[in-house]
């Protein structure tokens, strides 16, 4: 019985030492660049490259104002059409935002945001309090079973 705990403790800590070291992870965001690319056809592809990967062939042409960061992964975001990075920060509308604000308030999209509730007591939560309740039944068998209070 001993034996099987041991190996069992050198398994997790085998893969545990693979997962921190090896894999784009919590503990490896610093040694990734997210390049976030916007197609012609309105998709978006997300790449995470290692940094000593990242742009070797200067494909790219990159702006240091244009790097930011983002859930702790260095990122740039690129076009298609260009061959620089864009500053998504960098973006002027065409439309004030009083004249939405304003378009918001009309009765029209007023009724039409009023018309949809959102359910206090759904069935996701019905869900979730009948899976506590077992699991507390399962917990209070499992107590009585084993010998409970002495």
């Amino acid at each position: 019985m001993p034996l099987t705990y041991l190996i069992s403790l050198i398994v997790l800590i085998v893969g545990l030492l693979i997962y921190l070291f090896t894999g784009r992870n919590y503990f490896n965001k610093h040694k990734f660049v997210r390049l976030v690319k916007y197609k012609d056809d309105m998709s978006v592809q997300v790449k995470y490259i290692k940094r000593e990967q990242f742009n070797k062939t200067n494909e790219i042409l990159i702006n240091p104002k244009h790097v930011f960061n983002m859930n702790g992964y260095t990122t740039v975001v690129i076009t298609d059409k260009s061959s620089e990075s864009i500053n998504p920060n960098d973006f002027e509308s065409k439309y004030s935002a009083k004249d939405f604000k304003s378009g918001m308030r009309s009765k029209l999209v007023k009724d039409a945001f009023d018309s949809v509730k959102v359910e206090k007591f759904d069935k996701m939560t019905f869900l979730l309090i009948l899976s506590g309740l077992q699991f507390l039944a399962i917990i209070y068998l499992l107590y009585s079973l084993l010998g409970g209070v002495s």
